[in-house]
């Protein structure tokens, strides 16, 4: 089965490199070809094979692009009955109008997942506290939008997103969410239009770290962990940077009880029902004088519950 979308925007930034056009299109190319990837993670039934993005045209005077992305898989026919909403459509041989732009809403969630990402990292390595309202804004009518269009809660979005983009790609895919948004950076007013998707606007370019910013982050005193089971010591459902704590189960690299903050997307009410949870983790350390690293902070960026 092959299905073909569509994915096509502008740079309104002016005077690009070629350096900068073929990183750009390098860059879609693995955010269209991720966003598929989550988009699959929300209907199990679905089998994905391969992704390939052509392009369609091309004008780099404001550099402009239309891509074609072709989606080849199928679907487990004895149980197609399970497909969530209208997915089937979604992947079918001629697609709706109202999935046109769907491997573009999916490509901008990945970015704004990543982009939140970067900036945490960031901000952790410099002792401040985090925000990134537009990303975080953004991305939130983002899932609204895909949520509609495959007639499923908000939750269920996020929660296929986060499977998705476990810590480790998303570290992955800073440098490509870089290339991508790179381009409009360099003038503070500019932004990046999207067909059938919102635009990027020049607030939420703001957010995303400098390069020098990037470069800057001392990875070794930030840990990733992915599917560790947490003991929740202190609750605070009214807080998700205060009143938190944790112990990780099992690491004898964190064995005291930690301070813990909440990713913004982490909803307190339903972590606050558990015990212990699978989650994955950044950890914050602090680095003594003996280039020993002690641990300070667990940032939750996402949770499920222990099924065995």
């Amino acid at each position: 089965m092959r299905t073909i979308f569509r994915h096509s925007g502008k740079y309104t930034a002016k005077a690009f490199t070629i350096d900068e056009v073929i990183s750009s299109l390098a860059a879609q190319k693995i955010l269209l070809e991720e966003g598929i990837s989550f988009l699959t993670e929300l209907d199990p039934d679905f089998t994905l094979d391969k992704v390939t993005v052509r392009v369609e045209s091309l004008a780099t005077s404001s550099l402009v692009w239309d891509l074609l992305i072709e989606v080849y898989g199928e679907y487990q026919t004895q149980i197609e009955e399970k497909v969530v909403g209208g997915f089937e459509d979604m992947f079918g041989l001629d697609i709706p109008p109202e999935y046109e732009g769907a491997a573009t809403l999916a490509a901008l969630a990945v970015t704004y997942v990543v982009a939140r990402y970067a900036y945490d990292r960031v901000a952790r390595s410099k002792g401040q506290a985090s925000s990134a309202p537009t990303i975080n804004g953004d991305n939130n009518i983002v899932i609204q939008q895909i949520s509609s269009v495959i007639g499923q809660d908000p939750k269920f979005v996020e929660k296929a997103l986060e499977r998705s983009l476990p810590p480790s790609k998303r570290k992955k895919l800073i440098p490509i969410v870089a290339d991508f948004l790179r381009p409009s950076k360099k003038d503070k007013s500019a932004k990046i239009e999207l067909e059938n998707a919102p635009d990027i606007e020049a607030n939420a370019l703001a957010e995303f770290p400098s390069d020098a910013d990037l470069k800057s982050v001392d990875d070794t005193k930030i840990i990733d962990l992915e599917g560790a089971v947490i003991d929740i010591r202190g609750t605070d459902r009214d807080k998700i940077n205060t009143g938190w704590s944790a112990v990780i189960i099992g690491d004898e690299k964190f064995p005291a009880r930690l301070p813990m903050d909440l990713y913004p997307t982490v909803d307190p009410e339903n972590l606050a029902r558990y015990q212990k949870v699978r989650a994955n983790l950044a950890i914050e350390c602090d680095r003594r004088s003996d280039n020993t690293l002690r641990p300070k902070r667990i940032h939750l960026l996402s949770f499920e519950e222990l099924t065995s």
